[in-house]
């Protein structure tokens, strides 16, 4: 009977300490999960921050290299490619030299742009519609106000972006 009740004494004591150790790991789980979700929140800020940026300077790329393309004058005709090479692939620079004249134009000329709209793809990240409109004036005077559309797409190389290609898909006169 002695040994019995020392059984039992010694399994209601392992019990009673099981039963301690357990609610110890459980809050430990209980902090472990919770410090889990905090890292995992981070995790998703800090993802979506390197989306932001990583998207602005997608975004800036796009309108630097239009500014540099469409701003120009008799003075900026020609060398707005050399501005340019930072901005864009070698081949879309070689492109956008054939669309245009070898030589500045002989006429007083200013193209300016005045508004740009730039329009993310939902399913393509390195592809964009732009919306833009230039003022193009002869000799001081404006000729026309030109609203376009652009499809732009860039190509990533060492995390720094450059235009690929650049399409202008049309192009209405409103003068």
């Amino acid at each position: 009977m002695i040994t019995g009740s020392v059984t039992v004494l010694i399994l209601i004591i392992s019990l009673f300490s099981l039963n301690q150790t357990n609610q110890t790991l459980e809050k430990k789980l209980s902090k472990t999960e919770n410090d889990l979700k905090k890292l995992e929140h981070l995790i998703k800020q800090d993802t979506q921050f390197n989306d932001i940026v990583a998207n602005q300077k997608k975004l800036t790329v796009i309108e630097d290299g239009l500014r540099t393309y469409l701003d120009y004058d008799n003075d900026t005709y020609l060398t707005r490619f050399e501005h340019l090479q930072n901005k864009a692939t070698r081949e879309t620079i070689q492109y956008l030299k054939e669309l245009s004249s070898e030589e500045p134009p002989v006429l007083e000329v200013k193209n300016r742009l005045l508004e740009l709209t730039i329009y993310l793809h939902p399913t393509e990240e390195l592809s964009f519609l732009v919306q833009l409109t230039t003022e193009y004036s002869l000799d001081h005077e404006v000729v026309s106000t030109l609203p376009q559309l652009y499809q732009v797409t860039l190509i990533e190389t060492d995390g720094e972006y450059k235009i690929s290609q650049l399409t202008n898909l049309g192009l209405t006169a409103t003068n």
